[in-house]
């Protein structure tokens, strides 16, 4: 065969080496490596779809880093750092895979979320209560709410956090101790028994909680504990330990009525100037005709009192208009003929309205007692209910410390 020209010899080395290409020989390129580019398949740090990714943003499902494609889930678990709304997430920007429809997350935000109304999302930290533990977030997931410690269980409205207010008799000199006293009011001695914690300090500003005797009893057995209450102040002072103030006053006859207001004035102002008393903390709880009182002066002196406990009350001596908010607190038997449950629960609704909560309520401590959420924050309404007639409840003691507690 005769020697071939040259451009002969190009052509057929040009297509021995297209052959081989097609055969699988590297054409051009040095075989299977990464990073590389392809359309599908786990990918390394490299442009691709699908593979797994770690703490980025993602609009949904496991992906690529980045990848368009990428597989989906319906509810994973958001990663620290995620901001998706759904489906495990990791480094990266990822424009595939369907969006998961929920589940828990982490430290992350999300979209959605059931948060307690009037709560934080996280739940709000509490004087005398522990703060939420963050709750849940993705669409759909649920809020871990904010418990409160010796105060029960809290969701609308949460505790304050308001500063003590010392009042001018901190630091007084003067010796204080534990009695009954008088008061002129308007002209007339009025009683009261006053009880200062043990080795009372003037240097400290005390709560201060006014308990107010139903018709049939009196001061005494307020101060006392008389049947069938369980223990001194509804059972209170023994929760207290030690870290309250407590006055039992005395009615002028059996009952209470609007002018004993001035009663109560008068009493605040006395103890304010000779006693270490937080302004800011000064409740009132009654029973009865005392919790009628007690309703009159959340009313009409809700600038004054923080909160009040209402055991088998109504708004029998009326409520005077004020726009101040109140924390509230009842108790109510379900078989009481002397208050029907009726009236406390109307009441009840005063102060909600008061403190503007929304309709939804939701079961919390003691057993029997429900909170309305979305009330003003700090300002919490409860109500329970007791299978009993016209008495304190059973549980007074450690629901109305549990209700101040927490101021």
């Amino acid at each position: 065969m005769g020697r071939l020209s040259r451009s002969t010899r190009r052509l057929v080395f040009t297509g021995l080496a297209c052959l081989a290409c097609a055969l699988g020989a590297s054409c051009g390129s040095s075989g299977n490596h990464q990073p590389q580019t392809g359309s599908g398949g786990t990918t390394s740090p490299a442009t691709g779809s699908g593979g797994a990714t770690s703490p980025g943003t993602a609009s949904g499902g496991a992906t690529a880093s980045p990848g368009s494609g990428g597989s989906t889930s319906s509810g994973g678990v958001t990663a620290t750092g995620g901001h998706g709304s759904g489906g495990t997430t990791s480094t990266g920007t990822a424009s595939g895979g369907a969006p998961g429809s929920g589940g828990a997350a982490g430290s992350p935000s999300g979209s959605g979320g059931v948060t307690p109304a009037g709560g934080a999302s996280g739940g709000g930290a509490s004087a005398g209560g522990r703060p939420g533990s963050g709750g849940a977030t993705g669409s759909g997931g649920a809020h871990a709410g904010g418990a409160m410690g010796s105060g029960g269980t809290s969701g609308g409205g949460g505790a304050s956090s308001m500063p003590a207010s010392p009042s001018a008799g901190c630091n007084s000199t003067a010796p204080q101790m534990s009695g009954r006293f008088n008061i002129t009011v308007s002209g007339a001695s009025r009683e009261y028994i006053l009880k200062l914690p043990d080795n009372y300090d003037a240097t400290h500003p005390y709560r201060l909680m006014f308990g107010w005797h139903g018709h049939m009893y009196d001061d005494n057995w307020v101060a006392a504990g008389g049947a069938p209450l369980t223990g001194p102040f509804f059972g209170v002072q023994d929760m207290a330990n030690n870290s309250t103030i407590f006055v039992a006053p005395q009615a002028a006859g059996q009952g209470w009525a609007n002018s004993d207001l001035a009663f109560a004035d008068a009493m605040v102002a006395k103890f304010e100037a000779d006693l270490c008393i937080d302004k800011n903390r000064i409740f009132s709880a009654g029973f009865s005709a005392g919790a009628m009182m007690t309703v009159t002066l959340g009313c009409a002196r809700g600038d004054v009192f923080r909160g009040i406990a209402v055991m088998s009350g109504s708004t029998q001596l009326g409520c005077a208009t004020g726009t101040h908010p109140v924390a509230y607190w009842a108790s109510h038997g379900n078989m009481d003929t002397t208050v029907p449950i009726a009236s406390g629960q109307a009441a009840r609704d005063e102060f909600a309205k008061r403190n503007h909560c929304g309709t939804q309520t939701m079961a919390v401590d003691p057993m029997g007692c429900t909170m309305f959420l979305g009330c003003d924050a700090g300002y919490p309404v409860t109500f329970c209910t007791f299978d009993g007639v016209h008495e304190p409840a059973p549980f007074a003691g450690v629901g109305i410390w549990g209700f101040i507690s927490q101021f």
